[in-house]
């Protein structure tokens, strides 16, 4: 398939994402009194679930393009990769206003903004060719209560829904720190630019307002957007360098596997198999114990000659 048509197809699975997140330009003047109704906690956590989530015991399937930076701390931000990044989040009620979502999610690199897989980089600000690892993470639970989320990690803190135009917006913010796994002490190769790992994300999500408000829908069809900075991953080797990496990622929920694109599917299922056979994935899984495991494995290699 050629660029033009691949683009194309991943545009018909976003459903326009983009273009309908452009409508947060929307001056505030054209903000609606919609019929939605927020007018009580409990009525405002029923709206989120359905928008981020889905108010039936069911999974929710996001598919996003990430594009990745370097943020060198002194100046303009360079591009870095793509990640093609699939998120399986299966949501169960609980209880009465309480819902627990467990949380699957991959992603593999691509060359930036392009279709085209990368398993090694180049490094542009060290010089250095490093094999890249693949994302994953999960499965990670979250309980959801009117205005309390409880997670194992980075927290999502939901500002107010707003409706603006016909469409129904929320977002959330998360800006955490913490001891860095790979202190410059232990790791001086693999260590960010701190020994303390700043974490800043917010995401966007966006549904009709016809979807919102129709109470058959249970998972309103949303258009996601993120934007995060973090440290440099470990297997970057930056060398305590400071700075950080950037992201900025559209998306959407999307029906399931089948709506992605072949060559898509190929990538997770040669990068990130486990998000295939997510019912089979039990051990927890994230970056930094990949990367550990992956240092470890090295060093028997080395011992081992």
């Amino acid at each position: 398939m050629d660029g033009f048509d691949r683009r194309t197809g991943l545009k018909s699975v976003l459903a326009a994402g983009a273009g309908a997140l452009a409508m947060g330009a929307t001056p505030a003047s054209a903000k609606k009194k919609a019929s939605v109704d927020l007018s009580t906690p409990e009525k405002k956590f029923e709206t989120l679930i359905k928008i981020i989530g889905s108010l039936a015991d069911e999974p929710v399937y996001t598919f996003m393009r990430l594009n990745v930076y370097g943020d060198p701390h002194n100046g303009n931000f360079v591009p870095l990769f793509t990640m093609n990044n699939l998120l399986i989040d299966r949501w169960k009620k609980t209880g009465e206003n309480e819902y627990v979502m467990t949380k699957f999610e991959a992603g593999y690199y691509t060359e930036f903004d392009s279709d085209t897989p990368i398993e090694e980089w180049d490094n542009p600000f060290t010089g250095e060719h490093i094999e890249l690892i693949n994302f994953q993470l999960g499965p990670v639970e979250r309980t959801y209560r009117p205005g309390e989320v409880e997670a194992m990690a980075y927290t999502p803190d939901f500002l107010p829904i707003e409706v603006i135009g016909d469409r129904v917006f929320v977002a959330s913010q998360s800006i955490e720190q913490g001891p860095s796994f790979f202190p410059a002490s232990d790791y001086p190769v693999e260590a960010a630019g701190s020994d303390t790992a700043y974490s800043n994300s917010f995401m966007t999500w966006s549904a009709d307002l016809a979807d919102v408000l129709d109470p058959d829908v249970k998972s309103a069809p949303a258009h996601t957007q993120i934007q995060n900075k973090i440290p440099w991953s470990p297997w970057m080797r930056m060398r305590g360098r400071p700075g950080g990496s950037s992201l900025r990622g559209f998306g959407a929920k999307i029906s399931g596997l089948e709506a992605l694109p072949d060559d898509v599917i190929a990538g997770f299922k040669k990068y990130v198999p486990e998000i295939l056979q997510e019912n089979q994935w039990d051990e927890l899984v994230f970056e930094t114990s990949e990367y550990l495991e992956y240092l470890d494995s090295k060093a028997e290699d080395k011992e081992s000659r």
